[in-house]
């Protein structure tokens, strides 16, 4: 969990953002991946996601460039917490 980020947009509107790190979880797997994805507003689940919590993510990838680099945004789009 990374700390959450908010604040104000250029035309006014409100926005908060909490970044996540999951681990893939695969016993196959010899060295998971740990991918940061990115919740913004209404994603933000308003029950508290723990450390060490299983969750099933539902995301979509948002390519852009900007000053010459390529970067990819990784937003959840569902979040399902499992017990």
């Amino acid at each position: 969990m990374l700390p959450l980020q908010q604040g104000v947009s250029q035309q006014g509107a409100q926005w908060r953002k909490q970044s996540i790190v999951v681990v893939e979880d695969d016993a196959n797997i010899a060295f998971p991946n740990e991918v940061v994805f990115d919740l913004f507003n209404d994603r933000i689940p308003e029950t508290q996601l723990t450390v060490g919590q299983r969750v099933d993510v539902h995301f979509g990838i948002r390519t852009r460039e900007y000053k010459g680099k390529i970067y990819n945004d990784i937003n959840v789009v569902k979040i399902t917490m499992n017990n």
